[in-house]
């Protein structure tokens, strides 16, 4: 792999950076806080030759007391997996035993020492983050990589989750993207390199050509347009009398081209006057970018070419021999000498260097593939071998661009279908989605193996939610029932997945024909579950998801996603204790296993049943874990579900400036999937308010879908909408809600069924409907909040019938727990309706509670810590390091009032249930 960039020249040939005085104080307080133990990250970006790889050379020279890695993208190995974190910190690998198992194992799969064991694209991720802490220990550290946009993506993905979980650690990141190349870094800080004002301009042309004729020097400075490389560059390429301006220039009769393209094609002038066979060396070393200098002599001898002829283009600062490495000095130089070459010498070219490449199977096959203008199977098989070896070492993208190009080299359509399926299915793991997307529907036409044909739906739903996109489901749902004639089990699990996308995109009754046209071939459990299935939302529903979760069983031995999908649907059934039970053990197993890429919506599920259950603040702490991580891995879809999440928890408690912040921009624009939450959290706010018209108008927008975390909005809807005289909406949600009601058939649910009918009814009839609702409410712990409402409604309506004595209990019982859940606007109604009844008593305040003091990543970290868990332990399910650990164990000790880990335990055993507020 590459060491060594065109920054070594200028290590030789050291400048003054002109104009660059506020880009180079932001570097100094970047290194600053990381010396003080304070991390930091920036992304430099601008235009090919504006000065970032100098900028960050300016970096590594000011760290000149830290400990500095380095790396650089290169073009050609961006299909090489992990080779850009390899050249990083490939020189620690004697310290990857002291990382914990997982993170070990991927790592050393990464850098091929071995098989990289099969798991989540992100825990390489996690390995970079841990590793890197680590060596830090020693000493304050700077990470510097240029042309980050080059770097393979798994390389890529790995440094950029390690570099947004940094936090109390003393490194420093600098990384550089040119502009015009995808590397999105949402998160993180950029620098953005403008182009040099003319004084500065001015100066970089007296330092480097200073015998330029006045008039000549003023169409540099225009042409250049601030560029630094332009402003050096555009002058080396003129004659004597040019630059004397006795003779025109031809390099500025650029018509509209770029700056870059201006010295890319000086540069191509540069090369073409150049002797043949001097071309010939320098288009092996660009079309093996990296490549020792040993084997671009080898290939050019085959060619005709030998070592002196590279003096040409040494004289002429195109290249540079560092560490045994022919290095071009910039690396628009590269593309420019692979530009400039026939077709016919680029295809001989590679064949030759896949010819000399024998034992490096990944490269060799990129070089046949590039060699290869027609169908190949030979090819093709090549390239898949070189995939699975990829695959090995867990880099997923890899993988997927190798099925790729083999199923355009396939000449068999069947087997060319099934190499575009093992690419869609990479890719999507690789979160590369829309290609994944692109591959699937390449494929499908031609795949008519049902597994096949039914993972390739699976995935485009997958996709089609992350994407804001509509879903599949239909052909999820088809490909579901014809999988059932082969693997009963496995199809069942996607036909639930089917009918819970279903109702998110008002398609249930579609999914529910599909079962029906098909029900006929389907016997045994496979039949009574699509059977259970097909009831949901059928206007006589006969329990199914009782029947549905019987038939489904334990899931605790069955696969990650099945386990998932089982818990989805006892949280929907509104079997809470037990939902959050299983959750929260899948989630203890997605820290320990480091399945990062699942604990998103994990989370989600959990922070839905903490917030059901009143937990607010096991609610907040799950979703703050959740929203890190999907902020971290680049996955807004669930970032904006759980942000929602925690703008209910706001609501609830009557913060709206909290509720709206969380909220954000995730409601603007057309009404989708992902703002489910919160909408619900703006309906609890507005209706804790008593601004019923805003959620009246709000209900126009409501997505049909009685999926569960939604029923609780038809609710709110039907009150709203009473109060607001509007009982046609209010009846009409009602309706929508005992439908649901009644197929989860949970006392929880009927009692708000009970309640919804009771705003509905006139006299004695809403009385008895209102007891009864208490009564079940009373009788199963779920939904506290739901219960106090209930309760809040009832005593209003007694104490509005005259009858004051009775109304008085509930509200006390409600007003008890609002206060518990610091509910404010609803403590309020039900104190001032306590007043009404005769009895003088304010809503307070809850006690308050120790642990209410920490943050949520303080408050995971102290429960983990509390069970014995060493700091080492807790940063790997936590997914930070252990001196970020350290860090908030440090802020959260004076907090509680204890000082070590004993006094945690003895305070928090006893006193720390998870259920309160």
């Amino acid at each position: 792999m590459t060491g060594s960039s065109w920054m070594g020249a200028l290590r030789e040939n050291r400048h003054v950076m002109h104009g660059r005085s506020a880009e180079q104080a932001a570097i100094d307080d970047l290194l600053s806080g990381a010396r003080s133990g304070c991390s930091g990250v920036l992304v430099v970006r601008g235009e090919a030759g504006i000065g970032k790889s100098a900028l960050l050379e300016y970096a590594v020279d000011q760290a000149a007391d830290m400990r500095v890695l380095r790396s650089v993208g290169v073009e050609a190995e961006a299909a090489l997996a992990f080779a850009g974190l390899h050249m990083l910190l490939g020189g620690f690998v004697d310290r990857l035993g002291v990382l914990p198992g997982p993170q070990a194992a991927v790592l050393r799969g990464a850098f091929g020492l071995a098989v990289a064991p099969a798991g989540d694209r992100f825990l390489a991720g996690l390995a970079t983050l841990s590793l890197l802490s680590e060596v830090a220990e020693e000493r304050p550290m700077l990470v510097a990589v240029d042309d980050a946009h080059w770097l393979d993506r798994a390389s890529v993905d790995a440094l950029l989750f390690a570099a947004r979980r940094l936090e109390a650690e003393p490194i420093a990141v600098v990384l550089t993207a040119r502009d015009g190349h995808r590397f999105t870094t949402p998160g993180l800080p950029e620098l953005r390199l403008s182009a040099l004002d003319r004084t500065a301009g001015a100066a970089v042309l007296a330092e480097h050509a200073r015998d330029l004729a006045p008039h000549v020097r003023d169409r540099v400075l225009a042409e250049a347009q601030g560029n630094p490389l332009a402003l050096r560059e555009l002058p080396a390429a003129m004659t004597p009398e040019q630059r004397a301006g006795e003779a025109p220039a031809v390099s500025f009769a650029t018509g509209t081209q770029s700056v870059a393209s201006r010295v890319e094609e000086s540069f191509g002038d540069r090369i073409q006057v150049l002797p043949e066979r001097t071309r010939q060396l320098l288009l092996i070393a660009a079309a093996d970018e990296g490549s020792d200098l040993g084997l671009v002599l080898r290939a050019g001898e085959r060619l005709g070419a030998g070592v002196a002829d590279l003096e040409a283009a040494e004289r002429d600062r195109l290249v540079r021999v560092n560490a045994g490495r022919l290095v071009f000095t910039h690396p628009l130089i590269r593309a420019a000498a692979y530009r400039v070459a026939t077709f016919s010498q680029q295809l001989a070219v590679h064949r030759t260097l896949a010819d000399l490449l024998g034992e490096d199977l990944a490269r060799r096959a990129w070089h046949l593939a590039a060699a290869t203008t027609e169908a190949d199977e030979t090819v093709a098989a090549e390239l898949e071998r070189m995939a699975e070896a990829a695959r090995s070492r867990g880099g997923y993208a890899e993988v997927a661009a190798a099925y790729q190009r083999a199923a355009q080299l396939t000449p068999d359509p069947g087997r060319r279908a099934m190499r575009l399926v093992a690419a869609a299915r990479t890719a999507g793991f690789a979160g590369q989605g829309a290609l994944a997307t692109d591959l699937a529907e390449q494929a499908g036409p031609h795949v008519s193996d049902p597994r096949a044909r039914a993972q390739l739906a699976w995935l485009r739903v997958f996709i089609a939610h992350e994407q804001e996109r509509p879903p599949p489901v239909v052909e999820l749902a088809e490909a579901a029932m014809e999988l059932g004639k082969q693997s009963p089990h496995d199809s069942v699990f996607m036909l639930l997945e089917a009918m819970a996308t279903a109702w998110t995109t008002d398609r249930d009754r579609e999914v529910r024909d599909v079962i029906n046209r098909s029900s006929p071939v389907a016997d045994g459990r496979f039949g009574r579950v699509t059977e259970a299935v097909s009831g949901m939302g059928a206007e006589e529903p006969q329990n199914p998801v009782r029947i549905l979760l019987h038939e489904i069983g334990d899931s605790s031995d069955r696969p990650i996603w099945q386990r998932q999908s089982t818990l989805y649907w006892t949280l929907w059934a509104c079997d809470l204790e037990n939902a959050v039970a299983g959750l929260t053990q899948l989630l203890d197993h997605c820290r320990s296993t480091g399945l990062i890429g699942l604990l998103p919506r994990v989370c989600l599920h959990l922070g839905r049943g903490h917030l059901l259950l009143g937990r607010h603040r096991d609610a907040r702490a799950t979703c703050e874990e959740g929203l890190k991580i999907a902020e971290d891995t680049d996955r807004p879809h669930f970032a904006a579900h759980l942000s929602g999440l925690l703008a209910c928890v706001a609501a609830i408690e009557g913060d709206e400036a909290g509720c709206r912040k969380a909220i954000g921009d995730v409601l603007v624009g057309e009404p989708t999937e992902r703002g489910i939450e919160s909408r619900y959290a703006m309906d609890l706010l507005d209706l804790g308010l008593g601004r019923y018209e805003a959620v009246v108008h709000r209900m126009a927008e409501t997505l049909h879908d009685p999926a569960m975390y939604l029923t609780n909005t038809l609710v709110n809807q039907v009150e709203a909408a009473v109060h607001a005289g509007r009982r046609d909406l209010a009846k009409n949600a009602a309706a929508r809600f005992g439908t649901w009601a009644e197929v989860a058939g949970r006392p929880c649910a009927e009692a708000m069924e009970l309640r919804c009918r009771a705003l509905l009814a006139d006299g004695a009839e809403a009385g008895r409907l209102y007891a009864r609702a208490v009564q079940l409410h009373r009788e199963d712990r779920a939904q506290p909040f739901e219960r106090a409402r209930t309760e809040l409604l009832y005593g209003t309506w007694l104490r509005r019938n005259r009858r004051r004595n009775d109304a008085r209990e509930p509200l006390h019982s409600a007003l008890e727990i609002f206060e518990r859940l610091r509910a404010k606007p609803w403590a309020e109604r039900a104190g001032a309706e306590l007043r009404a009844a005769g009895e003088a008593r304010q809503a307070q305040a809850a006690a308050p509670d120790l642990l209410d003091r920490l943050t949520p990543q303080e408050l995971n970290v102290v429960r983990l810590a509390a069970k014995g868990l060493s700091n080492r332990d807790i940063g790997a399910r936590l997914f930070v390091s252990p001196r970020t650990v350290g860090y908030h164990l440090y802020n959260a000790y004076p907090k509680l009032g204890v000082a070590s880990r004993t006094e945690l335990i003895r305070m928090l055993l006893p006193g720390d249930q998870e259920g309160r507020a």
